[in-house]
C-alpha cells in the first residue's frame, strides 16, 4: 500500500486548490457581467470574466486527469486510528469534491454560454456546497494531524 500520493496527484491537488481560490476571487466580476447579459446588455465582459471562464475550464481538465490518476493508482492507506465512520466520511468528502469540481465548470459553462439563469442558480448553490466541503476537508486534516497526532498531511506534500 502506498504511503503517500504520487507527485502528479500532489501537484494536481495544489494546482486545483489555487485555481479554485482564483475562481472565488473572480466571482464578483463574472456575476455582475452575467446579470448585465441577462438584462440584454451588449459587451458585458472583461478580462477578469475571461480569466474566470479559463480557470473553470482548466479546473475541469485538471479534474479529469485527477480522476484518471485516482482510478488507476493505489491510494495511501487510511490511518489505522481511523474509525470506520471516519473512513466513510472521508470517502464521501473526497467524492463530493470530484462531483462538485466537475459540476461547477459545467454549470458555469451552461449558464454563461446558454445564458441560463437556472444553470447560474445551480452554479451558485454548488459554489456554496464546495465551500462547505473545503471546510470539512481542512477541518478533518487538521483534526487528524494535530488532535489525533496522525501525520496525514505528509501524504499530500512533497517532503
Amino acid at each position: 500500500m502506498a504511503k503517500k500520493y504520487l507527485p502528479a496527484q500532489i501537484l494536481l491537488h495544489w494546482l486545483v486548490l489555487g485555481f479554485v481560490a482564483l475562481q472565488y476571487l473572480l466571482h464578483e466580476p463574472i456575476s455582475e457581467s452575467f446579470e448585465k447579459r441577462l438584462e440584454g446588455a451588449e459587451g458585458a465582459t472583461s478580462g477578469l470574466v475571461a480569466l474566470h471562464i479559463f480557470g473553470g475550464t482548466l479546473i475541469l481538465v485538471l479534474m479529469m486527469v485527477r480522476l484518471l490518476l485516482r482510478l488507476s493508482n493505489e491510494l495511501p492507506a487510511y490511518p489505522k486510528e481511523n474509525a470506520p465512520l471516519q473512513k466513510l466520511l472521508s470517502q464521501i468528502v473526497h467524492w463530493s469534491f470530484y462531483g462538485l469540481l466537475f459540476l461547477l465548470p459545467l454549470t458555469g459553462a451552461v449558464a454563461w454560454f446558454r445564458l441560463s439563469e437556472a444553470a447560474g442558480d445551480l452554479h451558485e448553490a454548488l459554489r456554496g456546497g464546495l465551500l462547505l466541503v473545503i471546510a470539512l476537508h481542512v477541518g478533518a486534516a487538521l483534526f487528524h494531524e494535530y488532535l489525533q497526532k496522525t501525520p496525514i498531511l505528509q501524504r499530500m506534500w512533497w517532503c
